[in-house]
């Protein structure tokens, strides 16, 4: 399937995946080809990217995600590249929620 990860700076990741990893309200989503068409809030915290046999992984403030039929799309106002795992992404998604809501006051 198709990834394409941006937010309002730059294109972050663009390209073929076997899964992603995010979190909703609704707990944590593990998306694969085939996946429903789905549109959800992303909570902060992790985004990981499966592609060509290894894993990337991003912490994120929170956003948008779209899933069609062969593509996901993520919009979100802060993120970074994370050099660990999911857990990494997670604690550094979280710090970028708590720097959006900082600046926006």
């Amino acid at each position: 399937m198709f990834v394409e990860v941006v937010c309002p700076e730059e294109n972050c990741f663009t390209g073929e995946a076997t899964m992603v990893i995010s979190r909703t309200p609704n707990g944590e989503i593990g998306i694969l080809e085939g996946h429903e068409p789905t549109v959800a809030t992303l909570q902060p915290g992790g985004l990981t990217i499966e592609h060509n046999n290894q894993r990337t992984s991003f912490g994120i403030s929170g956003g948008i995600l779209q899933i069609t039929g062969e593509k996901v799309i993520v919009l979100a106002e802060l993120i970074e590249k994370v050099d660990g795992d999911h857990e990494k992404a997670i604690e550094v998604g979280q710090g970028l929620a708590k720097q959006a809501f900082t600046t926006e006051e």
